[in-house]
């Protein structure tokens, strides 16, 4: 129990007082009181005085004195002295054994370790498989691979049961989370959830797991001991990484902190410029279950946030490692993406722009990386140790002084590292290297490597695999030069980021890859006839000298493909490799739900949706010819495919024919819309009076257009395609 002291009981002002007993301040001492005093520095780390030594039976008359006045009262919620005091005296009256650890703190990764044995758990996305790797207390030689375990689908996060008997694991193919027996190791348990679960992480008193849903802007909670979900909570769209704060002495009440991946239009702005967006942070009650609140990550000189994979937490702060994007011209190699991370105060839910990390400030951290994937905070809060998913490196950042980070080192790790997770001491450290299929083991003392395991056999294709190992990486020239910017940087696995960016042709929205197979020709203005022709996307967007030595791209010129190994490799994971986003259809007509799908359906016909949107691929677009003959007039666009629906505008260089059709698949989660993202929303596109046709036809009722748009949003994989019928010309 704590308690705070008035002002008029201290000696000396702006001095508070901590009972250290043992090495907590939590017991007896040879029968004597520590009284250890602190200046209170507030955002500083407190100076230990001398000790000031007291009786315990003259401490417990204290004791006894204080509350018979009734002038001790719960310490004020924020931890911090209040109107009435200059500072705390804590007046602990029951002897306590240590605490086991600090306040609890928990996010959602790919990796962890069992609280019990130590034994380190893994998700290998690719594989459909989990493994688990043996304690590495004892030194590198003794971290060994013990087992690997087939689940199917794509496990992506996973959690360990606060006893260790228990391992969740998010599976975003299927849309499930399994339970697994960690001493047997066999699944004991599996719920659906909805689509595409991207983050899992258990509550303080381990009753409730957190499921973010990508796909539905909803986190679910689950019951961990029936697994059953007890309450879903409605979000803003791309609910991803999720972390805890627990309950604390001071009065704070536990929290989930969701990250969504992308960032939201700000009011007022215009798209494809570099203050257009903002990140956002929701904050969940997890004893209410329901949102109090969000955090904003507002833009700054180096760009609008996106790509926040990752959340840490730590003592009232939060770490948010992510991507600046500056959509705006120039496109220049040090102009379009920007590796940073947020720091947030969770008591005032805000930013701190005097401790943000620009990790791309050459002065500060020397070489630029990309894509920074994930952090862990030292268990003293001194360290920030940080793993770039387009760098392959583990960085480590000094942040004890929070307004002046400084760069202590970078360490190597394999292909493609996701995730961190620190030892409980924090001597070790562990990163996942999805692409290799390794983890690897680090001293976090000597900072060195220690060990790096294979923890899965490869299942993809070697040209797949060695495709998507370029697609994610920016420290290869011909890829990046200066290793600022990836594919990933805008295309996180297939996903569009949202972002309108202003390019030579105008302002263009980034597409998503889940078909791209299917709706070749490529880019809004059908400029791309290959996938091999992204070579002039490595050229022109990501500043790397190119695939194909000495020669810039030609774009619908001779075909590119057999030209390059490495082209091709990449062109094959972007035929073949990219998974399509997995989509659960809301249930018809029910009195949750209030739309009806299959009216939906039927007004996507008869509005000619179809007339563009139809097929197998939801879009006429495809192919007229073979590459290289396709564009006989020279003006670098298959005209033929163009369709002309009234959005060119004074921004636009190309485009007065039109623009190519874009697929439906997934259509609920590629906002905004049109090519230039002039669209906001579904809703905002139909009443727009798209297509121009639409306009002879009466408005859509507020019914129909919420059926419309639920139809729109349920569109996936399995929905049954609608065939193409072309409108009437006479």
């Amino acid at each position: 129990m704590t308690f705070s002291i008035p002002r008029f009981l201290l000696a000396a002002p702006r001095l508070s007082a901590a009972l250290a007993l043992f090495d907590r301040g939590l017991g007896y001492e040879n029968s004597t009181i520590n009284l250890r005093c602190f200046w209170d520095n507030h955002n500083t780390q407190p100076v230990p005085r001398q000790p000031i030594h007291i009786p315990a039976l003259l401490w417990t008359a204290l004791c006894t004195l204080l509350l018979g006045a009734g002038v001790a009262r719960a310490m004020d919620r924020a931890g911090e002295p209040s109107a009435g005091t200059e500072g705390a005296i804590y007046l602990p009256l029951v002897s306590q054994p240590p605490s086991a650890s600090p306040a609890y703190a928990a996010w959602s990764s790919p990796i962890a370790i069992n609280p019990v044995d130590n034994s380190v758990w893994v998700v290998n996305p690719d594989a459909g498989t989990i493994s688990v790797m043996s304690d590495s207390a004892a030194g590198g030689d003794s971290f060994q691979k013990q087992g690997e375990f087939e689940i199917g689908g794509e496990p992506w996060s996973i959690a360990i049961a606060h006893d260790g008997g228990s391992i969740f694991v998010a599976d975003r193919a299927q849309g499930r989370v399994l339970v697994l027996d960690a001493a047997s190791s066999t699944v004991v348990g599996s719920l659906v959830v909805g689509s595409e679960p991207g983050g899992v992480v258990l509550s303080a008193d381990g009753n409730h797991l957190f499921v973010s849903l990508m796909a539905e802007a909803a986190v679910v909670a689950v019951d961990t001991a029936s697994l059953q979900i007890v309450e879903r909570i409605d979000v803003s769209a791309t609910p991803y990484a999720l972390a805890i704060t627990a309950a604390t002495a001071q009065g704070d009440d536990e929290r989930l902190l969701v990250t969504h991946l992308f960032g939201f239009p700000i009011p007022d702005t215009i798209e494809a410029e570099n203050d257009s967006r903002q990140g956002r942070v929701t904050l969940i009650d997890t004893a209410l279950l329901q949102v109090v609140g969000e955090l904003i990550v507002p833009p700054n000189e180096h760009g609008l946030p996106s790509l926040m994979a990752s959340i840490a937490v730590q003592g009232g702060r939060a770490w948010l490692p992510h991507v600046r994007a500056s959509p705006a011209l120039p496109n220049g190699m040090t102009t379009t993406t920007f590796a940073a991370v947020a720091t947030l105060d969770l008591a005032r839910k805000a930013e701190l722009p005097s401790t943000a990390l620009h990790l791309n400030d050459q002065q500060v951290f020397g070489s630029p990386v990309n894509n920074p994937a994930a952090a862990a905070p030292s268990p003293d809060g001194r360290m920030l140790y940080l793993v770039h998913g387009g760098s392959d490196q583990l960085e480590v950042v000094n942040i004890s002084t929070p307004d002046q980070p400084r760069l202590v080192k970078f360490l190597a790790t394999g292909k493609n590292p996701r995730g961190i997770v620190l030892s409980a001491d924090g001597k070790h450290a562990y990163v996942m290297n999805y692409l290799s299929r390794t983890v690897s083991l680090y001293d976090m003392e000597q900072l060195a490597l220690l060990a790096e395991i294979e923890v899965t056999a490869e299942t993809l294709p070697s040209d797949v695999l060695a495709g998507k190992i370029l697609f994610h990486n920016a420290t290869n020239p011909r890829l990046s030069r200066g290793g600022w910017t990836s594919c990933a940087s805008c295309h996180f696995d297939g996903w569009p980021d949202g972002i309108t960016w202003l390019f030579p042709d105008g302002p263009r929205q980034s597409p998503m890859f889940w078909n791209a197979a299917d709706t070749l020709p490529w880019h809004w203005s059908a400029t791309l006839d290959e996938a091999q022709d992204v070579e002039e996307t490595i050229h022109e967007i990501q500043s790397g000298l190119g695939l194909i030595p000495g020669e810039g791209p030609t774009l619908l010129g001779a075909p590119l493909a057999g030209r390059n190994a490495d082209l091709d490799a990449l062109s094959a994971f972007l035929l073949r490799g990219m998974r399509p986003v997995h989509i659960v259809a809301p249930a018809d007509n029910t009195t949750d739900n209030r739309v009806d799908l299959a009216a939906g359906r039927a007004l996507f016909t008869a509005q000619s949706c179809n007339s563009c949107h139809g097929g197998s691929a939801w879009t006429i677009s495809a192919l007229p010819g073979e590459p290289g003959t396709l564009d006989p007039d020279g003006d670098g666009m298959i005209n033929s495919v163009l369709r002309d629906v009234g959005t060119y505008g004074e921004r636009d260089v190309r485009g007065k024919g039109g623009f190519d059709v874009p697929s439906l698949l997934g259509v609920g989660l590629t906002a905004p819309y049109f090519h230039d993202g002039s669209a906001l929303t579904l809703e905002d596109l139909l009443r727009s009076g798209h297509p121009l046709l639409q306009t002879e036809r009466p408005p859509l009722s507020n019914a129909e257009l919420a059926d419309l748009v639920a139809f729109l949003r349920s569109i996936g994989p399995d929905t049954l395609p609608i065939a193409i019928q072309p409108i009437p010309t006479d």
